[in-house]
C-alpha cells in the first residue's frame, strides 16, 4: 500500500485506532467471521494522583466513560458493531467484522498481516504523516499502555510517564522512541528492557522476563496527552509539579552515552536463553543503551535533529 493511497485513508481517528492495535491489539479469523479485538489491562487503566492532589473522581465511572468513548469512535470509523467485556484482569473492546471490508484489509496491511501486539510494528507510513496524525497515534498506545502514576517517579522525585510495552515485542519500543524523539520532539529518559542484564542481574531465570517500559517525564508527554479526560487530568498535575521543581528533561541519545562504574553488571546464566532476539542473545550488557543500540537505534546521528547528539547527557 502507498503513502499516497495511505493520505486518503489515513486520519485521525485510523491513526488512534492504530495506536491502540499496535501495543494491544489481535486480529483473529474463524470461518468467515473477523475480530478485532484490543485489551485494556485493568493495572494500566488506573491511575495515582500526587498525595496533596486535589483531583477526586469515581474510577471505575471514568473507565467505563472512556471505553464507551472509545467503542463509538470505533463504531462510526469501522461501521461495525463493537462490544464490551469485562473479566478479572483486562477489558476487551471487540469489533466483529461479518465480510471482509475495505477497513479490515486496510488495516490487516498496515499491521503488515501480522496478527497481534506481540510483533506488530510501526508502519512506516506513520513517519511521513502530518504532526497531528503522528500524536493521535501516540495517544493511542499511550491510552492502552501507560496510566499516570505518582508511585511512576525518579529518585530526584520527578514524575514520569512509563509506557509499558509487552516483552515479546524488541522492536516496537524502539520505533515509538524513534517517532517520539526525532519526529514529534518529545524527549525519552530512557527503555528500561526487559533483559536478565538489567532486570534482575545475579538472579536465576524467571524474573527478568517483564515488560518493557519506556519512560517519558510529565512535562514532556504532556505536549502529547492521553484522550481519557481522567488520564489527562492526572497527568497535567504531574506535569506542573516537574515544572515547579524546575526540571530540565533531555534526549535520550545511546551514541554518546558513557558506562559509569556503577553500572557494570554481573554476568547472567541467561544472557543466551532463547526468549531473546537474535541481535542481542549470547551478549553482555552493562545498561539498557547498550541494547538499543544493538537492536538497532540509529538516533543522534546528525540529520534533522541535531539536538539529540549536541546535548550534554
Amino acid at each position: 500500500m502507498s503513502i499516497r493511497i495511505l493520505d486518503d485513508y489515513m486520519d485521525n481517528d485510523v491513526a488512534y485506532l492504530l495506536g491502540l492495535i499496535m501495543i494491544r491489539g489481535t486480529f483473529h479469523i474463524e470461518g468467515d467471521v473477523r475480530r478485532l479485538i484490543i485489551h485494556f489491562p485493568y493495572q494500566l487503566m488506573e491511575v495515582q494522583a500526587l498525595p496533596n492532589s486535589n483531583l477526586r473522581f469515581n474510577q471505575d465511572e471514568k473507565i467505563r466513560l472512556s471505553l464507551d468513548d472509545i467503542r463509538r469512535r470505533i463504531n462510526e470509523l469501522l461501521d461495525v458493531n463493537v462490544d464490551i467485556e469485562r473479566n478479572k484482569n483486562v477489558i476487551s473492546l471487540k469489533a466483529v467484522f461479518t465480510k471482509n471490508t475495505m477497513s479490515w484489509r486496510n488495516l490487516r496491511l498496515l499491521c503488515k498481516n501480522k496478527t497481534n501486539f506481540y510483533e506488530f510494528e510501526v508502519p512506516e507510513v506513520m513517519y511521513e504523516m502530518p504532526e497531528d496524525i503522528q500524536k493521535e497515534f501516540i495517544r493511542g498506545i499511550a491510552d492502552a499502555a501507560s496510566s499516570p502514576s505518582y508511585s511512576d517517579r525518579d529518585q530526584a522525585g520527578y514524575q514520569r510517564i512509563v509506557f509499558q510495552f509487552p516483552y515479546q515485542n524488541w522492536r516496537l519500543p524502539l520505533q515509538v522512541c524513534k517517532l517520539l524523539q526525532e519526529n514529534l520532539g518529545i524527549k525519552v529518559q530512557h527503555i528500561l528492557w526487559g533483559h536478565p542484564n538489567v532486570r534482575t542481574p545475579g538472579e536465576d531465570e524467571g524474573h527478568w522476563a517483564k515488560e518493557h517500559r519506556m519512560r517519558i517525564y510529565a512535562e514532556e508527554f504532556v505536549k502529547i496527552g492521553f484522550n481519557f479526560e481522567y488520564k489527562q487530568e492526572i497527568l497535567k498535575e504531574l506535569a506542573k509539579y516537574n515544572l515547579e521543581k524546575g526540571h530540565n528533561s533531555k534526549y535520550c541519545n545511546p551514541k554518546i552515552k558513557k558506562i559509569r562504574a556503577n553500572q557494570i553488571k554481573p554476568r547472567h546464566s541467561d544472557e543466551s536463553n532463547e526468549k531473546l532476539p537474535s541481535e542481542i542473545r549470547g551478549k553482555h550488557f552493562d545498561t539498557y543503551f547498550q541494547i538499543c543500540c544493538a537492536l538497532g537505534c540509529t538516533q543522534g546521528k546528525e540529520g534533522n535533529q541535531k539536538e539529540l547528539y549536541e546535548d550534554e547527557l
